[in-house]
Parts: C-alpha cells; structure tokens; sequence
C-alpha cells in the first residue's frame, strides 16, 4: 500500500470528527437558543401578567370610588348624616357654596338646614384617575334642594354644574379628601312645607 492509500482513512477519521464537532456545536447553540427564547418568553407572560393585574386593580379601584360617591349623594338624601360623616380623610377641604373643616361639620350644618326638606342629588359622567393610594375625579352633577318654609333662606334651588374631588386609600378603604362645587347654573324654587309634601 503507498504513502497515499495509507493517509486515506486518517483523512476520512479527521473529516468526520470535524463533522462531529460541527453537530455538536449546532446543537449547543440550538438549545442555548430555545433557552434564551423560553426566558424571553416567560419574561413576556410576567409582564403581561403583571399588566392585566395593574389593570384590574385600576378598574376596581374605579369602581370603589363610583360607590363612595353614590354613598354622599344617597346619605344626603336619605339624611343618614353619621353615614355622611364618615365618607372624609379626618383633614379633608370641602367647598360646595360654604366651606367646612370635617365630614361631621358637613353633616350637622346641612342637617340643620334641610331638616325633613326633600333634596335629589345626582352626580354623572366621572373622569376618574387613580394615581397608587390616590385619586381624583371630576363629576357632573345636578341638584334639587329646597328649605323648610320660614328658615333663613327664601327659596330653594335647582342647581348644575360639577364636583372637582380628590380621594385617599386608607387601610385599603377609599375617602374623599377633597370636593369643590362649582355650579354653572341655578334656578330657584320654593321653598318646602309639609302641606306640600307629595302624599305616601
């Protein structure tokens, strides 16, 4: 056998180790790969996770906020005035044509104003926005508010316009913080008498 014949399976040896090689780093690198784009992945579906609940917790946290406000109008019209009371931060700015320092002040001076006078609150249409333990919202609002026959004021009013409000999460409960009226119209009406209550 020459020189020639003799180098043959060598070099048949030496090309199939090269080959060998090659697989074996193919397959590293392929796996490598499905590791990376598993991580990049689950990365993904955390973060989307993460994002559907930031997103509900918003919503719901929205929601809170509708229902605290619809607690203020009906406690109002239903004169449940400790109700009312406890609806504020204990250091809230309430402005809505007077100004008072607490929930309980507004509670007893417009207690002592409609006394069994009928009123209709309504507030619509909120912009709320939720800011981590905080919020605010603008509200547009219509109001029917008459007086007892005889009291200080001559007439009662019907009145339009909007609530500008903040709120504050406490010990995972939402309060207002604060809420300005700002009315854009108001009508007057009469006053109230029990003669002219509508009969049960």
């Amino acid at each position: 056998m020459d020189e020639q014949e003799s180098r043959k399976p060598s070099a048949w040896r030496s090309r199939v180790a090269a080959a060998a090689a090659a697989a074996t780093l193919l397959v590293g690198g392929g796996a490598g790969a499905a590791a990376w784009a598993s991580q990049s992945a689950s990365t993904e579906a955390h973060s989307r996770t993460a994002s559907n609940a930031a997103s509900v917790q918003r919503l719901a946290d929205i929601e809170d906020i509708r229902q605290l406000k619809a607690r203020y109008f009906r406690s109002i019209d239903s004169k449940q005035w400790s109700k009312l009371a406890t609806l504020f931060t204990a250091h809230p700015t309430i402005d809505v044509g007077a100004k008072y320092s607490s929930g309980k002040e507004l509670a007893e001076k417009t207690a002592a104003l409609l006394g069994d006078a009928p009123s209709a609150h309504q507030g619509f249409l909120p912009e709320i926005q939720v800011h981590g333990n905080r919020a605010s919202a603008i509200w547009a609002m219509e109001d029917y508010v008459s007086f007892p026959a005889g009291s200080t004021y001559k007439n009662g009013f019907h009145g339009y316009g909007e609530y500008h409000d903040t709120y504050k999460r406490i010990n995972g409960h939402w309060y207002i913080d604060s809420t300005v009226l700002s009315r854009f119209r108001v009508d007057t009406v009469p006053n109230w008498t029990p003669s002219s209550a509508p009969k049960k």
